[in-house]
């Protein structure tokens, strides 16, 4: 069996000049590669007592691998997904990947920038959510702009905050499988207080 890490020379040895030869390394990046990346990351993280969610928010963007990380590995009940119409395929590729129940599955699309549809997105299902059980949100797939809103939304309505924090690869779009490590970021109150 080939291991992570000689898939990844050999992703990173296609050329991915034209428009066919990023699709062959995308596919080769998400069919060979992300699968082994999942894999790895739930058997490092997997270890430790982790939280149970009923439901998780996912701020989405170009590539739908950065959020299936903390999504496989928590396996909250339900996610919604917030990105913009642009990103409505990596939707879809992250339900396929991690072979996700659509009824479990909820995808809201807002324009670029529009953090008060993000607010009022968030504060309404965390008002659903949060009559059932407790939840979450993943800002990595976000803008900068809309993570930082995310962060603030969940401060507010008390929810864990997830980030993955990744290496690149050198001229390449995409991050390098088994650099991903998870980041929950604390509440202000439990260090704060009230």
């Amino acid at each position: 069996m080939i291991s992570l890490e000689e898939k990844i020379g050999i992703w990173k040895g296609m050329p991915q000049d034209t428009p066919e030869q990023q699709l062959w390394a995308d596919n080769y990046y998400d069919e060979e590669l992300m699968p082994l990346a999942l894999k790895r990351f739930a058997q490092r993280y997997g270890r430790r007592p982790l939280p149970e969610y009923y439901g998780m928010i996912l701020l989405l963007g170009a590539d739908w691998s950065e959020v299936a990380f903390q999504v496989g590995l928590l396996s909250p009940q339900n996610i919604h997904v917030i990105c913009t119409k642009d990103h409505m395929t990596q939707y879809r590729q992250l339900v396929n990947a991690l072979q996700l129940e659509e009824e479990s599955c909820l995808c809201t699309t807002i324009s670029p920038g529009d953090m008060a549809s993000l607010y009022r997105v968030m504060k309404k299902q965390h008002d659903i959510w949060d009559s059932v059980g407790k939840s979450a949100v993943d800002i990595t797939g976000g803008t900068s702009e809309s993570s930082v809103a995310a962060a603030m939304a969940a401060a507010v309505f008390g929810m864990d905050v997830y980030q993955l924090e990744m290496l690149y690869a050198p001229d390449v779009v995409r991050h390098e499988p088994g650099t991903e490590h998870m980041l929950q970021i604390p509440l202000p109150e439990s260090v704060l207080g009230d």
